[in-house]
């Protein structure tokens, strides 16, 4: 599709800089550029793919804005599959400023945040899940994140769509014949499409299964370190987060409210939080903190359970058990420089392995965080491009899973075939949401909003 307008932006980030890139996409591009760009070398027009070096000039009053260089790239082999031009100007907000507004005087537009990108999507370069993939390419921290992201770009997890919508389309042609052709002598039964479903509702439910591996990539886990007073939590955050982030000191109960921050361990992003000590409190802040505290818990990825070499096991501790008995879980015994107090035989007869260590002294803290990442990934993380990270994705999977699993049970019960072609097709529906061709109007602004105004 060609729209009516060009559209404009900075695509580098603000602030001082040794280069900024000044980008236009549509159909007037290049007579902008011939507008506003007086080449070294007189020519009439630029061809594609090369590279000019020349002015940018103010037609108004022949004034110099920067020497730049200028990139005309003709439709439709482009990133939007319009014309676009890329000028490349010094760093600097006065002169990427004054090019801009050339480009607007001169018949473009403001670029809308993400629009390049959507313009990518709606002419067909790119589907939905790519466009995402590019915003998650920007906003990548660790090499996991991108190689992902880098995955889903290069369409490993369109494939995988592609692949389940094919099976469904096969289903559907084969309740339809028998919708249309009721009286002719076709061979088909019904119940021969089970395998087809069969195999679909496995492909679907691994990927919304790969999930939870796609979250730790994109998003991270949440860590929570939980413990009675002064068992050393925030100082356990300390030192896993390489600075003093929490305030510590020798008296009970000085956290008072959550404290967090993240790191990274083998290339996955975990926010640490250090929360108040699990006692009865002594006053109505420290209550409101303890308070906050419970609430996290059932939230929590994992839950390092902080214990006191050089204390006894207390009431405490058993009641900080008894919230985390069913949560993924990690024991620390801390302070094991110490002489030891606690009766370790409480551990065992709950069947729980523990991690010694001390922080003052630095003993353990590479194997916590080792065993930190294991329990976490117990599962095992999947090739790069092989999981969903995007919960968009996911909700959407569920919704066509649920669509195919309605559609086995009305087969089974004998249910007219038009209600089972609806419920197929309805499964086709939510997986178009993910790609993009049955996505609503309203999710496609959302999706492009977070984008950057020049990507």
């Amino acid at each position: 599709m060609e729209t009516a307008d060009t559209i404009c932006a900075i695509s580098t980030p603000p602030g001082e800089g040794g280069i900024g890139i000044i980008r236009m996409s549509g159909h007037l591009a290049h007579s902008v550029l011939k507008d506003i760009f007086v080449p070294k070398k007189k020519r009439k027009t630029f061809l594609s793919r090369r590279l000019y070096l020349g002015n940018i000039v103010d037609p108004k009053n022949n004034k110099d804005i920067d020497e730049v260089f200028v990139v005309f790239m003709g439709a439709p082999h482009t990133y939007t599959k319009e014309d676009i031009v890329e000028v490349y100007a010094h760093g600097g907000y006065a002169t990427q400023k004054n090019i801009l507004n050339l480009m607007m005087e001169h018949g473009a537009r403001l670029a809308e945040p993400g629009e390049f990108t959507k313009r990518a999507f709606l002419n067909g370069r790119i589907d939905l899940i790519q466009a995402e993939s590019v915003l998650d390419i920007i906003q990548s921290e660790t090499d996991e994140e991108l190689q992902n992201a880098i995955g889903h770009l290069s369409g490993r997890l369109s494939e995988k769509l592609n692949l389940i919508k094919l099976n469904i389309k096969k289903a559907v042609v084969e309740v339809e014949a028998l919708i249309d052709f009721p009286e002719e002598d076709i061979d088909v039964d019904i119940k021969n499409i089970f395998p087809i479903l069969k195999q679909t509702k496995h492909l679907i439910k691994k990927l919304i299964n790969s999930y939870y591996e796609g979250k730790a990539v994109k998003q991270g886990f949440e860590v929570l370190i939980l413990g009675k007073p002064n068992v050393g939590k925030s100082s356990l955050l300390n030192a896993l987060i390489l600075k003093e982030k929490a305030i510590v000191t020798p008296i009970p109960g000085t956290t008072r409210d959550l404290v967090e921050d993240s790191i990274h361990i083998k290339g996955i992003k975990i926010k640490i939080i250090d929360t108040a000590g699990l006692r009865n409190p002594i006053d109505i802040v420290e209550s409101a903190g303890i308070e906050k505290t419970r609430q996290r818990i059932p939230d929590a990825d994992l839950v390092i359970w902080l214990l006191d070499n050089s204390s006894q096991f207390t009431n405490e501790d058993k009641n900080i058990y008894k919230r985390i008995i069913s949560k993924r879980k990690i024991v620390a015994v801390n302070k094991i420089d110490l002489p030891q107090r606690l009766d370790t035989h409480e551990l065992s007869s709950r069947c729980l392995d523990w991690n010694e260590i001390s922080i003052l002294k630095d003993v353990g803290l590479e194997q916590l965080k080792d065993n930190i990442y294991e329990k976490l990934m117990e599962k095992g993380m999947k090739s790069p491009g092989a999981f969903i990270t995007n919960e968009r994705h996911r909700n959407a999977l569920k919704m066509s899973l649920e669509e195919i699993e309605e559609a086995t049970r009305l087969i089974k019960i004998d249910m007219p075939l038009e209600v089972i072609a609806y419920a197929l097709n309805n499964a086709l529906f939510y997986l178009g949401e993910i790609t993009g061709e049955t996505c609503p109007d309203d999710i496609l602004d959302e999706i492009f909003q977070r984008f950057c105004i020049g990507k």
